[in-house]
């Protein structure tokens, strides 16, 4: 697992991210959700650019 710890205090999980893209000032990632079967739809959260936003970038990195 590929934890994050964000800025506000809540922890996400690399391992779902569908895909992430800069707007303006801000990271966007983009979560997977719970399947078909369990109704989920995603999620999207957005990061100020920092060290929150660096950790996106490296893990992406190691990714490709």
């Amino acid at each position: 697992m590929n934890l994050l710890s964000l800025p506000d205090g809540r922890i996400v999980n690399l391992e779902h991210l569908t895909y992430a893209e800069r707007m303006g000032e801000y990271l966007v990632l983009h979560f997977s959700g719970g399947g078909a079967s369990e109704g989920g739809t995603g999620s999207v959260v957005r990061l100020k650019q920092g060290e929150g936003a660096r950790r996106v970038w490296t893990y992406l990195a190691g990714k490709c």
